[in-house]
């Protein structure tokens, strides 16, 4: 199994910053993800080489969790802090769930009006990550976009991947909130009670530190996961890709520490 940690140096296969990375007839999509790395999956697994999945970093939430008070427009393959989309034969991904999904869609003007908080988080997310886009196309290095706008400090340099590649690892966001139904996961670890407290059993023994995502059956591996102040002012501690490669699914959650 391919893995790599702390992915600071860029190797084939790895390409920072994509454009046109959406569905043609989805434009919108712009507007409430930002583009961080392409990744070719052939590094991960050579039979699926020239399939490229690109790492999204969602500007929503300012509080809470991506789809929060948008169940209305929740579906098969979106819930509140999951989203899944297809990769195209053109390595454009096609959102499964609807605009509304997101808190800014026009849909959800009158049921759900931006307030001033989540407007200037927005703001903030995109000339973050607009920063970092322009300081690594002068530099070749990635620093967080917020430190491209402190002169008093020298930029740091943040990894590009906190993992690439190797096996999924237990964390909050395996029950932070319901997978959509599309899905299924499992902890094959299960739980011990104790009086009235359940505690997960060891899972060392296990593959994938035993979770297990599926979809129709077939199973999804990790890709890669970062966190999202890597890139941008704020956002998840650690923002997740699965691929599941027969439906040819980009599966995203985030995990809050």
């Amino acid at each position: 199994m391919f893995h790599q940690t702390d992915v600071r140096v860029l190797q084939p296969g790895l390409t920072p910053f994509p454009v046109d990375v959406f569905a043609p007839d989805q434009p919108w999509l712009a507007d409430h993800l930002l583009p961080l790395i392409a990744i070719d999956l052939g590094l991960l697994r050579p039979e699926l080489a020239g399939s490229v999945v690109t790492l999204l970093c969602p500007i929503e939430p300012y509080e809470g969790c991506l789809g929060d008070g948008t169940e209305a427009h929740h579906n098969a393959f979106a819930s509140s802090n999951w989203l899944a989309f297809e990769l195209q034969a053109d390595n454009r991904l096609r959102f499964l769930g609807n605009e509304g999904y997101f808190q800014r869609a026009p849909q959800n003007s009158d049921a759900l009006p931006v307030d001033e908080d989540l407007r200037e988080h927005a703001a903030e997310m995109q000339d973050s990550h607009a920063a970092a886009r322009a300081y690594f196309q002068q530099h070749g290095m990635l620093v967080s976009g917020v430190d491209v706008d402190d002169e008093d400090e020298e930029p740091q340099q943040q990894a590009y991947l906190d993992n690439l590649g190797g096996p999924f690892w237990h964390g909050n966001w395996t029950d932070y909130s319901t997978i959509p139904s599309a899905f299924r996961i499992e902890d094959l670890a299960g739980t011990t009670q104790r009086g009235t407290l359940h505690f997960r059993n060891d899972s060392a023994h296990l593959p994938d530190d035993g979770i297990r995502i599926t979809h129709d059956g077939e199973p999804f591996f990790h890709v890669a996961d970062v966190a999202s102040y890597n890139w941008c002012a704020s956002g998840a501690d650690a923002i997740l890709m699965f691929y599941e490669p027969r439906s040819r699914t980009v599966l995203f959650t985030f995990d809050w520490s």
